[in-house]
């Protein structure tokens, strides 16, 4: 008796959470018009940041999440330099993306191209997406995910 309850509720909680997911969606516009981006050199920091969490994480042996932590804690500190500079306000980001890379602990040949190459797919979706899904979370986590699977996928296709 039971399990056929939960089989009738199951199609309504679905119908409800895709009509919130519906109203929501017409109610908050997830894409904004306007260009947030002072500079492109900001992409630049996504790779930098990768390989420097990578090392922390794969030769120093300190982990992924602490890896990221500590070079995600270090980029949102920069703004403290000078907080007037529009720069060091928006690189906290970016950094915080390339560490989601750096977290990643594969073993083979050409490891460091690997993770320079998803370091720079990541960038270019990060540009490209830099004024989409704005307030929404796990942007940048789902940006890296993307930007490493992209890296192994040609990785594996050039090296077989």
């Amino acid at each position: 008796m039971n399990e056929r309850i939960e089989h009738y509720v199951v199609p309504y909680i679905i119908v409800a959470i895709c009509a919130l997911l519906l109203i929501v969606y017409r109610k908050f516009p997830l894409h904004h018009h306007e260009y947030s981006f002072d500079r492109k050199t900001l992409v630049l920091w996504i790779p930098i940041a990768a390989i420097i969490t990578y090392l922390i994480n794969n030769q120093l042996g300190l982990g992924g999440v602490f890896s990221a932590g500590i070079i995600g804690t270090l980029g949102s500190f920069l703004t403290k330099f000078n907080p007037r500079s529009e720069y060091l306000k928006q690189i906290a980001g970016p950094i915080y993306c390339g560490a989601f890379i750096g977290m990643t602990s594969l073993d083979f040949q050409y490891v460091y191209w690997m993770i320079i190459t998803a370091g720079v797919f990541t960038a270019l979706l990060f540009f490209a997406t830099k004024s989409l899904f704005v307030g929404v979370g796990g942007k940048l986590g789902t940006l890296a995910f993307i930007g490493v699977l992209l890296s192994m996928l040609l990785f594996k296709l050039i090296a077989g």
